[in-house]
């Protein structure tokens, strides 16, 4: 059984050739680049090694972020660096979700839409947390948007990693939760972010809102709002989701006579493994529908977390008596691009450069 970087190199270019003028350019894209990953269309390296003298041809990476054979290669040092970030307090996992109906604009509005959804739950979070009813101190968190679900449907939802506790407006107090286990009521979470996204859905985009059953801003939205502890199990379960793509590079699809594929999946509901029979052709279309527009990111962080709020984070450090930590300069990762794959020791040497083929 195939995995995924086989089977699109065996189906993708019919694919393409099929489909790829109603493809958008982003996807169209993003299929070319997995196909040409890896191949003599992007050159390489021929190689030598001083050991046993086999050669080896290096070819170049796409490192497009759909791609099965270039993403997920910097997971482990993503969740590495955000471990040790931490802070001693407790940890909330709060995941915005919006209802079916609106998923459409995903299709048709991606930029827009992924935008507005990390934009209106993020200024959600904060405005309740500012409330002084709630908590009345901002907060520091990091979003991750994650697009499929186990069958690859399109399934926005944005999940964040709160700190629970915020900095007051002031900058001199770090306000505690009241109830450890307890960040802010999700029904007042749903309804604010429900509000939120609809009037930006009517400025922004009028005819788009008009679209949309008015049923759909009367209904109750879900937010939901979990205690995690430390944080570093839901750091772990978000890493995956971060550098890989929309079907695991290591998953195996079964192919059949007729054109049809089938791939495991676990019922998120039932727990039960059960399998999700395709059309080739929609396999394919399914895992490029998860395709993010340029520029989008796939990680953001809000608050005191956020890049340019160094200074408010080195704040909630002092009044949290975070420890400081001098570390030890790292010893730099093994340089696997020099292993020879006949010896196994890092003495390949490069010895001619391969120029690019045809696209």
């Amino acid at each position: 059984m195939p995995v995924l970087a086989e089977f699109l190199a065996r189906h993708g270019p019919g694919y393409l050739a099929r489909e790829g003028a109603r493809l958008t350019r982003d996807r169209r894209r993003a299929l070319q680049a997995i196909l040409r990953c890896r191949t003599a269309a992007l050159g390489g390296h021929l190689c030598a090694c001083t050991n046993c003298g086999g050669e080896h041809f290096r070819y170049h990476s796409c490192n497009h972020r759909m791609c099965p054979r270039c993403g997920g290669g910097d997971t482990t040092a993503w969740l590495a660096r955000q471990t040790e970030r931490l802070l001693p307090a407790p940890y909330f996992l709060v995941t915005f979700t919006v209802p079916e109906p609106l998923r459409e604009l995903a299709r048709r509005r991606p930029g827009w839409f992924y935008a507005a959804l990390f934009d209106e739950s993020a200024r959600t979070l904060q405005d309740i947390a500012g409330n002084p009813k709630h908590l009345g101190a901002e907060l520091g968190f990091l979003g991750v948007l994650h697009t499929w679900s186990r069958q690859l449907y399109l399934h926005p939802h944005i999940h964040y990693i709160v700190v629970g506790g915020g900095l007051s407006e002031d900058h001199a107090t770090w306000h505690s939760l009241p109830q450890p286990d307890f960040l802010l009521p999700e029904n007042v979470l749903a309804a604010r972010f429900r509000t939120r996204l609809g009037a930006r859905l009517q400025a922004d985009e009028p005819a788009l809102h008009a679209e949309v059953p008015a049923s759909v801003w009367r209904a109750d939205w879900v937010v939901d709002c979990a205690a995690v502890g430390s944080g570093v199990t839901a750091l772990r379960y978000l890493s995956a989701y971060v550098f890989r793509t929309a079907f695991g590079s290591k998953r195996e699809i079964t192919e059949y006579p007729d054109g049809k594929v089938s791939f495991e999946y676990v019922d998120s509901k039932t727990k039960a493994l059960r399998t999700c029979l395709l059309e080739r052709d929609e396999f394919i279309g399914r895992f490029l529908q998860h395709v993010l527009p340029p520029g989008q990111h796939r990680v953001r962080y809000f608050g005191w977390m956020h890049p340019s709020a160094k200074k408010r984070r080195l704040i909630v450090e002092t009044l949290l008596a975070v420890p400081i930590v001098v570390r030890a300069k790292a010893e730099p990762p093994p340089a696997w691009h020099r292993c020879c794959p006949h010896c196994g020791q890092f003495t390949l040497v490069v010895v001619a450069k391969l120029p690019r083929g045809p696209p």
